[in-house]
């Protein structure tokens, strides 16, 4: 008896979440459709009555009398432009466009708000938005305050977005696992989250952030210097080295993190104001150190002089 009451209570509950979620979500989208449809309205009538003033006062000094003596000095006059009109309309029309879409406000807020929605209802939905809401956490302000994020899950789309939308996210279901994806549409973007987060430590990687830097136009000759010198040193470390680092390149006032394996060893590069480049290791075992020893690493310090890496 206890049992079947327990499972009569969970139907309960989960039917209870249900009737929640599902009244929940018709009432949103009753109240997006009506603030949709006020809107547009709205657009139409304002776009009506500035097209009706810009019409009606065009007419009027079309229409207006002028005497031949006068006719010289109207025509020197600069011609009437009715570029405020057409900025307010224009701006008006943008604001609406915005207002009328599909998208959801994008804050963390809101992002628990729709998960705690879907608690019993969609697992899998639920789980989707748990991921949005961890990796939407870890990326800084500028990015969360700018972004679009369209969360496609269990066959439903949901969209939401801040600012100008100008860093795309992408939570989506591939393989059974869920994929947070971003990809940044202007250079402010690329750096900001640059800058927040590690890299993975490898060549190869160093390489393809020097790439992504020259492609978006943000590589400084000094950064250049830096990841180039940081690049010719790194690939001269043993693989004990290579697989368990982490490195901070710090050149040109910015700040760039890699990471490998465990961390345990520490790689710094770094300019100075006499021009040079400097690369320290602190190795954070004996092995370590012999390795490096005998495969002819012998220092810990490398010193080169900027002018080799300068731009032509």
């Amino acid at each position: 008896m206890a049992e079947r009451a327990a499972w009569t209570l969970n139907m309960a509950d989960l039917l209870r979440n249900g009737i929640q979620w599902a009244l929940g979500g018709f009432f949103q989208s009753f109240l997006t459709q009506l603030k949709r449809t006020l809107l547009f309205s709205t657009t139409l009538i304002m776009a009506s009555a500035l097209l009706c003033a810009f019409w009606l006062t065009v007419e009027k000094m079309d229409s207006s009398p002028s005497t031949t003596e006068h006719e010289v000095a109207v025509t020197n006059k600069p011609k009437w432009a009715p570029h405020g009109v057409i900025r307010i309309l224009r701006d008006f029309l943008q604001y609406a466009t915005f207002l009328l879409s599909s998208y959801e406000p994008l804050t963390l807020g809101n992002l628990l708000r729709h998960r705690d929605r879907l608690s019993g209802v969609s697992y899998i939905l639920q789980a989707c938005f748990s991921e949005a809401i961890d990796g939407f956490r870890q990326e800084p302000l500028v990015v969360q305050q700018n972004s679009k994020m369209v969360i496609h899950c269990d066959g439903q789309t949901v969209q939401f977005l801040s600012g100008s939308g100008d860093c795309e996210i992408s939570v989506y279901l591939l393989h059974n696992a869920i994929q947070f994806d971003v990809r940044e549409r202007t250079a402010e973007m690329y750096l900001a989250r640059l800058s927040t987060r590690q890299e993975p430590l490898s060549v190869r990687d160093l390489l393809r952030v020097k790439s992504n830097l020259q492609s978006w136009r943000v590589l400084s000759e000094e950064l250049q210097g830096c990841l180039e010198f940081a690049v010719q040193e790194y690939a001269k470390e043993p693989s004990c080295v290579q697989d368990n680092a982490r490195m901070a390149i710090d050149c040109g006032g910015q700040v760039l993190k890699f990471a490998s394996g465990r961390q345990d060893n520490y790689i710094s590069v770094y300019d100075v104001r006499d021009g040079t480049i400097h690369y320290h290791i602190r190795i954070s075992s004996l092995w370590a150190s012999a390795v490096r020893f005998f495969s002819g690493n012998k220092d810990h310090t490398q010193t080169r002089g900027m002018k080799q890496f300068r731009l032509e």
